[in-house]
């Protein structure tokens, strides 16, 4: 009887220290951090109203004053973004809802990668936007003189232009870039010898039909390279298709059209349509000439591609 009780004290015990975890864990505040804003908005933190700026960070004690016409958009906890376009004042720990992660988000690496920029340490440096893609290629099967970044093992193609790039460990003077329509062709389709370091996808148009896929490879000129990367020809229909699914940004959040464009050239990007994604990293430093992370982001991107 005795053991009976003790054991009984032990699971209730137990029940209680679940619980009062889990109200811990609830009781947690969340972290808000300014993504975008347009117009009059506030912020009021122990009785001091301050004017809200790109990366300000707020908790679920910080008041948020939105004036009529204009509107702030937030990201939550590194995760989730919504905005507030209603006339008001609002007290962010309301917001909980609002900060639950939506597991289905296409733009979810993109967030991440905006909240670790918005957030990091005054004077840090620029971090990789890259390491919140998850578009990295496999390690390279052969053992040659060229090397192709892996993120080149898939390339999308609409319309533009884009270098098909590589490296060579060793001297060399001239290089042989070779197209085929299997990835276990014997025979290209397109065979280019050069002294670049690249080819421009514009030279094979005469040779690519839209809608179908492709393989390349580059090599030293007379070794063979039997690594091949993967190009796929996308109808407009298709690509539009995909466009209108990453172009609303979710949950109905409000952006402006320079922020707009670095969002869709990140997640172009990521998605492997390489020509699409300079056009909008381009756009998104025109619309905002004074913004360092779009400039630096651009640079990085055209030197990762060899774009000149």
């Amino acid at each position: 009887m005795v053991n009976i009780k003790f054991y009984d004290m032990k699971k209730i015990g137990f029940i209680f220290l679940v619980a009062f975890f889990s109200l811990s864990l609830s009781a947690q505040n969340n972290m808000f951090v300014v993504y975008s804003m347009k117009g009059n908005v506030s912020i009021v933190e122990n009785k001091t109203e301050t004017k809200a700026k790109i990366g300000t960070i707020l908790n679920d004690e910080s008041v948020l004053k939105v004036s009529a016409g204009s509107f702030a958009t937030l990201i939550c906890n590194e995760s989730r973004m919504f905005s507030i376009n209603k006339a008001g004042s609002y007290t962010m720990g309301k917001f909980k809802d609002s900060c639950q992660v939506n597991k289905s988000s296409v733009s979810a690496n993109y967030v991440k990668y905006i909240w670790s920029e918005l957030t990091k340490s005054k004077g840090s440096p620029e971090k990789n936007r890259k390491a919140y893609m998850s578009n990295v290629g496999a390690v390279s099967r052969g053992v040659n003189n060229i090397w192709i970044d892996p993120r080149l093992d898939t390339v999308y193609y609409v319309s533009g232009t884009i270098p098909l790039s590589w490296k060579s460990y060793a001297e060399a003077e001239k290089f042989e870039f070779r197209l085929y329509d299997s990835e276990d062709a014997e025979k290209e389709i397109y065979f280019k010898s050069t002294d670049k370091k690249h080819i421009d996808i514009s030279n094979l148009l005469e040779t690519i039909q839209s809608g179908k896929s492709y393989w390349w490879t580059a090599m030293i000129k007379g070794e063979n390279n039997d690594e091949r990367k993967y190009l796929k020809y996308w109808t407009k229909e298709d690509y539009s298709d995909f466009y209108k699914k990453i172009n609303k940004i979710e949950n109905g959040a409000a952006e402006t059209e320079a922020e707009k464009n670095f969002r869709l050239a990140f997640m172009l990007e990521e998605a492997h349509f390489l020509a699409e994604a300079y056009q909008h990293y381009l756009k998104a430093t025109q619309l905002s000439a004074d913004n360092g992370l779009y400039r630096f982001v651009f640079m990085s991107f055209k030197k990762d591609y060899e774009i000149k």
